[in-house]
Protein backbone atom coordinates (compact mmCIF):
# COMPACT_ATOMS: atom_id res chain seq x y z
CA UNK A 1 0.00 0.00 0.00
CA UNK A 2 2.87 2.37 0.80
CA UNK A 3 4.54 1.75 -2.55
CA UNK A 4 1.23 2.37 -4.32
CA UNK A 5 0.76 5.69 -2.55
CA UNK A 6 4.35 6.77 -3.25
CA UNK A 7 3.88 5.80 -6.90
CA UNK A 8 0.72 7.93 -7.10
CA UNK A 9 2.62 10.87 -5.57
CA UNK A 10 5.48 10.54 -8.04
CA UNK A 11 3.11 10.21 -11.00
CA UNK A 12 1.16 13.30 -9.83
CA UNK A 13 4.32 15.40 -9.59
CA UNK A 14 5.56 14.14 -12.97
CA UNK A 15 2.20 14.91 -14.61
CA UNK A 16 2.26 18.45 -13.26
CA UNK A 17 5.85 19.03 -14.42
CA UNK A 18 5.14 17.55 -17.86
CA UNK A 19 1.91 19.56 -18.20
CA UNK A 20 3.82 22.71 -17.29
CA UNK A 21 6.46 21.95 -19.91
CA UNK A 22 3.75 21.19 -22.48
CA UNK A 23 2.06 24.54 -21.85
CA UNK A 24 5.35 26.34 -22.25
CA UNK A 25 6.16 29.80 -20.97
CA UNK A 26 6.43 33.29 -22.42
CA UNK A 27 9.45 34.42 -20.43
CA UNK A 28 11.97 33.28 -17.86
CA UNK A 29 9.94 35.27 -15.32
CA UNK A 30 6.97 32.93 -15.86
CA UNK A 31 9.23 29.87 -15.82
CA UNK A 32 10.55 30.90 -12.39
CA UNK A 33 6.96 31.34 -11.19
CA UNK A 34 6.05 27.85 -12.38
CA UNK A 35 9.10 26.28 -10.75
CA UNK A 36 8.27 28.02 -7.46
CA UNK A 37 4.69 26.71 -7.70
CA UNK A 38 5.93 23.17 -8.33
CA UNK A 39 8.19 23.37 -5.27
CA UNK A 40 5.23 24.58 -3.19
CA UNK A 41 3.10 21.72 -4.53
CA UNK A 42 5.71 19.14 -3.53
CA UNK A 43 5.89 20.62 -0.02
CA UNK A 44 2.11 20.60 0.24
CA UNK A 45 2.06 16.98 -0.97
CA UNK A 46 4.51 16.05 1.79
CA UNK A 47 2.16 17.58 4.35
CA UNK A 48 -0.98 15.97 2.97
CA UNK A 49 0.75 12.59 3.09
CA UNK A 50 0.55 12.82 6.88
CA UNK A 51 -3.09 11.84 6.56
CA UNK A 52 -2.15 8.66 4.74
CA UNK A 53 0.52 7.78 7.29
CA UNK A 54 -2.10 8.09 10.05
CA UNK A 55 -4.55 6.08 7.94
CA UNK A 56 -2.00 3.29 7.57
CA UNK A 57 -1.40 3.32 11.33
CA UNK A 58 -5.13 2.87 11.93
CA UNK A 59 -5.67 0.23 9.23
CA UNK A 60 -2.56 -1.89 9.75
CA UNK A 61 -2.98 -5.12 11.67
CA UNK A 62 0.75 -5.69 12.16
CA UNK A 63 2.03 -4.13 15.37
CA UNK A 64 5.61 -3.60 14.12
CA UNK A 65 4.30 -1.66 11.12
CA UNK A 66 2.15 0.51 13.39
CA UNK A 67 5.10 1.25 15.69
CA UNK A 68 7.42 2.11 12.79
CA UNK A 69 4.83 4.36 11.14
CA UNK A 70 4.12 6.06 14.49
CA UNK A 71 7.83 6.81 14.85
CA UNK A 72 7.94 8.22 11.31
CA UNK A 73 4.81 10.33 11.88
CA UNK A 74 6.23 11.73 15.13
CA UNK A 75 9.30 12.95 13.23
CA UNK A 76 7.21 14.26 10.33
CA UNK A 77 4.85 16.23 12.57
CA UNK A 78 7.74 18.35 13.85
CA UNK A 79 8.12 19.71 10.33
CA UNK A 80 4.42 19.98 9.41
CA UNK A 81 4.07 23.68 10.31
CA UNK A 82 7.45 24.83 8.90
CA UNK A 83 6.69 23.01 5.65
CA UNK A 84 3.22 24.60 5.52
CA UNK A 85 4.63 28.08 6.11
CA UNK A 86 7.33 27.59 3.47
CA UNK A 87 4.82 26.26 0.93
CA UNK A 88 2.46 29.17 1.66
CA UNK A 89 5.23 31.72 1.18
CA UNK A 90 6.20 30.06 -2.11
CA UNK A 91 2.56 30.19 -3.22
CA UNK A 92 2.43 33.92 -2.42
CA UNK A 93 5.62 34.51 -4.44
CA UNK A 94 4.16 32.45 -7.30
CA UNK A 95 0.92 34.45 -7.23
CA UNK A 96 2.78 37.78 -7.18
CA UNK A 97 4.98 36.75 -10.11
CA UNK A 98 2.06 35.51 -12.18
CA UNK A 99 -0.15 38.52 -11.44
CA UNK A 100 2.63 40.89 -12.46
CA UNK A 101 3.33 38.84 -15.61
CA UNK A 102 -0.35 38.60 -16.62
CA UNK A 103 -1.65 41.90 -15.26
CA UNK A 104 -3.86 42.36 -18.34
CA UNK A 105 -5.36 38.84 -18.17
CA UNK A 106 -6.66 38.70 -14.59
CA UNK A 107 -10.11 37.43 -15.66
CA UNK A 108 -8.84 34.21 -17.20
CA UNK A 109 -10.03 30.90 -15.72
CA UNK A 110 -6.51 30.04 -14.57
CA UNK A 111 -6.22 33.28 -12.59
CA UNK A 112 -9.69 32.93 -11.07
CA UNK A 113 -9.01 29.31 -10.05
CA UNK A 114 -5.69 30.41 -8.52
CA UNK A 115 -7.45 33.14 -6.53
CA UNK A 116 -10.01 30.59 -5.32
CA UNK A 117 -7.19 28.23 -4.33
CA UNK A 118 -5.53 31.02 -2.34
CA UNK A 119 -8.84 31.72 -0.61
CA UNK A 120 -9.11 28.04 0.35
CA UNK A 121 -5.46 28.12 1.48
CA UNK A 122 -6.24 30.98 3.86
CA UNK A 123 -9.10 28.96 5.36
CA UNK A 124 -6.83 25.89 5.56
CA UNK A 125 -4.08 27.83 7.36
CA UNK A 126 -6.61 29.38 9.75
CA UNK A 127 -8.09 25.96 10.52
CA UNK A 128 -4.59 24.69 11.26
CA UNK A 129 -4.02 27.63 13.58
CA UNK A 130 -7.31 26.93 15.39
CA UNK A 131 -6.32 23.30 15.69
CA UNK A 132 -2.96 24.25 17.16
CA UNK A 133 -4.60 26.53 19.73
CA UNK A 134 -7.14 23.96 20.85
CA UNK A 135 -7.29 20.52 19.30
CA UNK A 136 -10.66 18.85 18.94
CA UNK A 137 -12.12 16.21 16.68
CA UNK A 138 -14.21 18.79 14.86
CA UNK A 139 -11.22 21.04 14.18
CA UNK A 140 -9.07 18.10 13.10
CA UNK A 141 -11.71 16.93 10.64
CA UNK A 142 -12.26 20.46 9.30
CA UNK A 143 -8.51 20.99 8.81
CA UNK A 144 -8.11 17.70 7.00
CA UNK A 145 -11.22 18.36 4.86
CA UNK A 146 -9.91 21.78 3.89
CA UNK A 147 -6.56 20.22 2.97
CA UNK A 148 -8.27 17.95 0.45
CA UNK A 149 -10.50 20.76 -0.85
CA UNK A 150 -7.36 22.87 -1.35
CA UNK A 151 -5.67 19.94 -3.10
CA UNK A 152 -8.66 19.68 -5.46
CA UNK A 153 -8.56 23.40 -6.25
CA UNK A 154 -4.81 23.24 -6.89
CA UNK A 155 -5.25 20.33 -9.30
CA UNK A 156 -8.04 22.27 -11.03
CA UNK A 157 -5.81 25.36 -11.22
CA UNK A 158 -2.89 23.41 -12.67
CA UNK A 159 -4.83 21.65 -15.41
CA UNK A 160 -7.13 24.50 -16.54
Amino acid sequence: MITRWLTINIITVLLIVLWSLYQGYDSNYILIGKIIAQAAFILFLININMYFVFLLIRKSKIRNVKVKLAQISKKMMRYHIPIAITASLLIIVHAALMISAYVTDLRKAKTVSGAAAIGILIILLFSGLLRRWKASGKRRKFHFTMAFVFFGFVILHVFI
